[in-house]
């Protein structure tokens, strides 16, 4: 394999011929990668629209995908543009949240402020907490 910074001529060995294939560096083994992604605050959310990470903290998801699959979850934690960590109280507790894609999850505009205040100064919290907010969201939802 080849590890240059731009395009270059690599040599693969292909039975006992050899041929040369064009190898386009990505950028972001030298970090060049886009100032938006590198960043760490844009988050496209499964929606299509642009999930901040103070935002993204403390909502209410519904999985789309997995053996959870409708499941009510609170985003507990932001990893990157891609990943997220879920609790919901019961089955994933907060001391143990999953790790799920967000194209994978259906965000709400749905957010708790005493649960997001908690998460953005890494205070810990309760399965109850997580548990009463899916309930009293739910409830709201459906009336």
């Amino acid at each position: 394999m080849c590890y240059t910074n731009s395009v270059a001529t690599c040599k693969l060995e292909k039975g006992r011929k050899m041929r040369e294939k064009p190898y386009i560096s990505s950028g972001f083994a030298t970090g060049e990668a886009t100032s938006e992604n590198a960043s760490g605050y844009e988050r496209p959310s499964a929606r299509g629209k642009t999930v901040f990470k103070e935002e993204a903290l403390a909502r209410l998801v519904r999985s789309k995908a997995g053996h959870d699959k409708g499941t009510a979850l609170v985003i507990v934690a932001v990893l990157d543009e891609e990943y997220v960590l879920v609790a919901d109280g019961k089955l994933r507790s907060a001391e143990k949240p999953k790790k799920k894609k967000l194209r994978h999850l259906e965000v709400t505009e749905i957010t708790s402020p005493e649960l997001r205040e908690k998460l953005a100064f890494s205070r810990p919290i309760q399965n109850a907490e997580l548990r009463k907010f899916i309930a009293s969201a739910l409830e709201a939802e459906t009336k």
